[in-house]
């Protein structure tokens, strides 16, 4: 071993040497830790008011949600009746209402056989109407907007022929399908949360 100005040189530099050794072991790595869990909640800091914001706005967007869903629950989407027969029984009754009020004379009603679709089934009547156009065309308006949802198909418009010099006639026949939906029973309730 150098003794003397050298040894004394040497072991300083290895001291030296030492403690960068043990900078970039331990100290380095710890400062590197530390800077980023600074920028980490520097930025968790810059979130902090947008998240309480958005908790703000929890509660109500909360009830705004309850109160869709009840609305959802209000609306009605399918026909009454626990078979085929009553609701198509309760749609007939519906339209007769609905006809007569209007002044539309309903000559007859033909049931059509129902139709599975997904979880509901397809409910529908064949009607042949007399009455004035304004009149069909009212019906056809109320049908449309209609609670439960109806669908018109298959509409006829016939009108006695009119010869030259005579009035246009006061009353058309129309012939139309009117369709409805049912349940199943299969349908999930989960669909209505």
């Amino acid at each position: 071993m150098p003794t003397g100005g050298r040894g004394r040189a040497l072991a300083l530099a290895l001291a030296i040497a030492v403690l960068a050794g043990l900078y970039l072991i331990v100290a380095a790595p710890l400062i590197g830790l530390y800077a980023q869990r600074q920028a980490m909640i520097a930025a968790r800091q810059m979130l902090l008011p947008r998240l309480q914001a958005v908790a703000a706005e929890l509660p109500a967007l909360r009830a705004r949600i309850a109160r869709l869903r009840a609305e959802q629950r209000a609306q009605k989407l399918t026909l009454d009746g626990a078979t085929d027969a009553i609701a198509s029984a309760n749609l007939e009754s519906r339209i007769d209402a609905l006809a007569r009020a209007l002044g539309v004379t309903i000559g007859s009603t033909e049931s059509l056989p129902a139709v599975p679709r997904g979880p509901y089934r397809r409910i529908g009547l064949r009607l042949v109407l007399t009455g004035r156009y304004e009149a069909l065309v009212n019906l056809l308006a109320r049908l449309e907007t209609a609670r439960p949802p109806l669908v018109v198909d298959n509409l006829q418009l016939h009108g006695p022929l009119a010869r030259p010099g005579m009035e246009a006639a006061a009353t058309l026949d129309a012939g139309l399908d009117v369709y409805g939906f049912r349940s199943s029973g299969k349908a999930l309730s989960g669909n209505h949360e």
